[in-house]
């Protein structure tokens, strides 16, 4: 029985628990590294085609694939990318010989034990093997924690399986010192983020929550003083949930595409940031 893992949406909050109860079962896991594809996609879905290609040509049993939204739906927000709502949907389109998806939580906590049980069940049908399985790993299903950030003035807001990625922060973090700025990611667990965003604005999807408390708690801090809001293209619904988050709390930003030319929003971000701490 062989597996496929991938990496990137969001794995950084799940794999390392799926990826030792799937070896505890005796279960071959089998990851790829591919380069992106060239089809017409932002980045992060085009490292997952990629990769998604070259597990299908490998022959695996099954794929492992998390579920981003914790089966909440919406035709809000991030609700209009078929990518954030529902990615086993969305790659049928392009592999119509997709493996068989096995859909597991994008977090971890103990309610995963049960999902675990079930495919534990579903790929050996051992419940002892199972049982021992969960025994041993269980321990690694406590959630990481935030990944760290500098204590910069300007607070970087994205979507959680871009903030996940530590290519990304280096990438914004770079752009950013350019223009002698320094970043500030958040850095509150994903539940406080949501909690965040009930105070700002009704959303549905939980990454839309996380997306938008992030805006809040970031712009609440008195050491951050603008808002870079950095998306992976130009995907309407999320740049125009940004802004609207963005403009209820008055401090400057500047919305940012990757792939994009970024030295005039972030200098005349810059040059706003410092009129604002002159007074005027």
């Amino acid at each position: 029985m062989r597996v496929g893992l991938v990496h990137g949406f969001l794995s950084r909050r799940y794999l390392d628990f799926w990826r030792a109860y799937l070896e505890a079962l005796g279960v071959e896991v089998v990851e790829a590294a591919p380069p992106p594809s060239d089809l017409p996609f932002c980045l992060p879905v085009q490292r997952l085609l990629a990769q998604v290609e070259a597990l299908k040509e490998a022959g695996v049993d099954y794929l492992l694939l998390p579920d981003l939204q914790g089966g909440v739906e919406s035709e809000r927000g991030g609700g209009q990318c078929p990518w954030l709502l529902d990615l086993e949907a969305a790659l049928l389109r392009y592999f119509p010989g997709l493996p068989p998806v096995l859909k597991v939580p994008a977090e971890l906590s103990e309610r995963v034990l049960g999902r675990a049980g079930e495919v534990g069940q579903l790929l050996v049908r051992n419940p002892m093997l199972v049982g021992r399985a969960l025994d041993r790993t269980r321990r690694l299903l406590k959630p990481p924690p935030p990944l760290p950030t500098p204590q910069g003035s300007v607070g970087v807001v994205a979507q959680p399986y871009l903030l996940e990625e530590p290519a990304f922060r280096r990438e914004v973090e770079a752009a950013l010192r350019a223009h002698g700025l320094e970043a500030y990611f958040p850095d509150l667990p994903p539940e406080r983020l949501r909690e965040e965003a009930d105070r700002l604005l009704p959303v549905d999807l939980p990454t839309d929550r996380e997306l938008v408390g992030a805006i809040h708690y970031l712009g609440r801090l008195g050491r951050v003083k603008g808002l870079a809001l950095v998306v992976s293209y130009a995907c309407p619904p999320i740049p125009g949930l940004m802004r609207k988050a963005a403009r209820r709390l008055g401090k400057p930003y500047r919305l940012l595409t990757l792939g994009e030319d970024w030295q005039e929003p972030l200098a005349a971000l810059k040059a706003e940031m410092e009129k604002g701490d002159r007074g005027g």
